[in-house]
């Protein structure tokens, strides 16, 4: 039987249109999973750089937003309370050595503990109760940590007759405690036009030069004790946000000003954590720098771009994350991202740079164990500048926690170095440190408030 051929040929012709060749995706569709491929590529692009300059945003904004500082925080937990000591639970904060005070209730209770003396239970310390500064009794609850260790005013907490006065400064008048030598007091006589400007850190306040104010008085030196802006109590700068010391030595130009107006003859600067920052531009920017004749520091923000480097890594935040940070608070349109009326010149405050401008002798105390402000920016300093730097670190202590960990050892340095530098006659005797007994008893008036 013969085949038709027509035939055969129209069937495969049908079989052609209803059984196509299987569909090959990735050949017919490339182009369109191509476009997909981009959108997608696109947005999460556009979501992680939007995600980026937010976390940036962040991170540049922290530091800078004032706020109380998390030190008035509770932080500490009061297992027991006798007679002649407290126990407390273990942590880095009741382990460490040295001094430490503690309030509740905002300072309606405060009271100063002595160095740990022993264990009670493996999960608790115990230390010496050497003083109660109010009323109201410790209780068994929450408490927070006073690394000031004095509480009040320097009437309150010494005795020492305050003024309290207002420095004109750019941006509004700044209350300042003014505390003038007595020698029926004590002080030495003869050196009352020499001026020591105190300066608080970063989310701080001026109790924390309470510490050295007797000290400073017995030397017969005036003691400034100031406050700058965004500061509680103090005006606030126009864009509301700490400049890190770029702006803020500003306010201690003002507060030399006012010594100089009051009859300083000499200025000693004296400054904590970004307050040694601020007393660093101070120095290399002020028109008295004639009048200048030291600085006192104690765990300075000597290099802001490394500590903020410091945090943002222990943060874990990306490197681009943290580049990005920087960029918008040291440029000019970055700065207007976080808000920053004009931008931060981080450049010019770095060991290198103070190094090559510094020109008055320096003291220089910082903490091994800070983890606030990490302490190689102020070895590098020292280093490149030995002969007008005098480095001590203070193995044991936490951030400006010195004084705190060593007061015979901190005052002792102190009280030498101002007495050569500034060629002070040494007390008759001998000068007895700490000047101000760390377990002394409260004086009538005295008060909890960390001021």
């Amino acid at each position: 039987m013969t085949r038709d051929s027509s035939r055969t040929r129209s069937e495969r012709s049908l079989q052609r249109r209803t059984f196509p060749r299987p569909h090959r995706p990735d050949q017919a569709r490339w182009p369109e999973v191509a476009v997909y491929g981009a959108l997608g590529a696109a947005s999460m692009f556009a979501l992680s750089g939007g995600l980026l300059t937010v976390g940036a945003r962040v991170m540049a904004r922290l530091p800078l937003v004032p706020r109380e500082s998390v030190r008035g925080r509770p932080d500490v937990t009061v297992r027991a309370v006798h007679e002649d000591r407290v126990h407390l639970d273990d942590s880095k904060v009741t382990r460490r050595g040295g001094l430490l005070a503690l309030r509740q209730a905002g300072g309606a209770v405060h009271v100063r503990l002595g160095p740990v003396q022993g264990r009670p239970t493996p999960t608790t310390v115990s230390r010496p109760l050497l003083a109660v500064d109010t009323d109201q009794p410790l209780e068994v609850a929450r408490a927070a940590s006073n690394g000031f260790f004095w509480a009040g005013t320097p009437e309150t907490a010494h005795g020492l007759p305050t003024e309290e006065i207002e420095v004109d400064s750019p941006v509004g008048r700044m209350p300042a405690w003014l505390v003038r030598p007595d020698p029926a007091e004590g002080s030495a006589e003869g050196v009352s036009d020499t001026w020591a400007i105190l300066i608080h850190g970063h989310g701080s306040a001026r109790g924390e030069a309470l510490r050295i104010i007797p000290l400073l008085h017995r030397l017969g030196l005036t003691s400034l004790t100031i406050t700058y802006r965004n500061d509680v109590g103090a005006p606030a700068s126009a864009d509301r946000m700490h400049h890190l010391g770029s702006a803020e030595w500003e306010d201690t130009e003002a507060a030399i000003d006012e010594a100089v107006a009051r009859g300083a003859r000499r200025i000693v600067l004296v400054g904590w954590s970004m307050g040694g920052g601020i007393a660093l531009r101070t120095s290399v920017r002020s028109k008295h720098r004639d009048r200048i004749a030291a600085l006192v520091l104690d765990s300075p923000a000597v290099d802001w771009q490394d500590i903020l480097i410091h945090h943002a890594t222990s943060l874990r935040a990306p490197a681009p994350m943290r580049r990005l940070a920087l960029w918008m608070m040291t440029s000019q349109f970055g700065a207007r991202m976080v808000r920053l009326h004009e931008p931060l010149a981080l450049h010019e405050m770095t060991p290198v740079y103070y190094a090559e401008h510094l020109a008055h002798p320096t003291l220089l105390f910082h903490a091994l164990d800070d983890e606030t402000v990490p302490p190689e920016p102020s070895r590098q300093i020292a280093a490149m500048r030995p002969d007008l730097i005098e480095f001590e670190p203070f193995e044991g202590a936490s951030h400006t926690r010195e004084w705190n960990r060593d007061p015979v050892r901190y005052e002792r340095i102190l009280a030498d170095y101002l007495v050569r530098v500034l060629d002070l006659e040494a007390p008759e005797g001998g000068l007895e440190v700490p000047v101000r007994d760390p377990a002394a008893r409260a004086l009538e008036g005295s008060i909890g408030l960390r001021l």
